[in-house]
């Protein structure tokens, strides 16, 4: 598991979710305490995006022949449950890294083993909005800012500028920054209206 822990409030319990590799899980923030676990999405090699939450809804996706899913989260008593309100296989939409972001009430990211083709899918149902050729090789780390997504390409760096508009698909524009040695795996991060993009070393 490389996913980054997310803290949440979910039926009034703060607890930390994440994604390890037998699957999502959720602990206790106070005590550290198990509470829900999902093993659909989880694969052998390496889970890597972090969930989504909002309210008691949680989405999750690996790759490597997975997919991703919706959860609902419910409580009874000290009993907890993760219902699978959809599941999504790896033709529709898995992730490998780089992760996924939610704009509104629809998730934006890359798909595929290794690639990063650009995704629109709507939270509650699962259902792919848009899905198109990807503008650049290999996976790619998406950011949201201002009504936009950044996506950054791992083979060549390429950064293409995309529309965050489920209605249609709209790349607006493409660059290639310096590059350095090996694949371009750091998430762009934007910082006072400045993106900052890191290779290696």
């Amino acid at each position: 598991g490389y996913t980054t822990i997310v803290p949440a409030d979910i039926e009034g319990v703060r607890q930390y979710l994440t994604i390890v590799g037998r699957g999502a899980i959720s602990v206790e923030a106070a005590t550290g305490r198990f509470l829900w676990g999902y093993n659909r999405i989880a694969n052998r090699t390496a889970n890597v995006s972090s969930p989504i939450v909002r309210g008691n809804m949680v989405f999750v996706t690996t790759s490597y022949r997975t997919g991703s899913a919706l959860l609902r989260i419910a409580r009874k008593g000290e009993a907890w449950n993760a219902e699978e309100v959809y599941f999504l296989g790896p033709r529709d939409f898995e992730n490998h890294h780089g992760g996924v972001v939610l704009a509104g009430d629809h998730v934006y990211g890359g798909d595929g083993q290794n690639k990063g083709v650009p995704v629109c899918l709507e939270f509650e149902t699962g259902n792919i909005c848009w899905k198109p050729e990807a503008p650049g090789k290999g996976s790619a780390a998406v950011l949201y800012a201002d009504g936009h997504l950044i996506f950054r390409y791992q083979d060549e760096g390429l950064i293409a500028l995309i529309e965050a508009k489920p209605d249609e698909y709209h790349l607006k524009s493409t660059f290639k920054p310096l590059k350095g040695s090996g694949p371009a795996w750091a998430h762009p991060v934007i910082h006072e209206s400045k993106l900052y993009l890191r290779h290696n070393n």
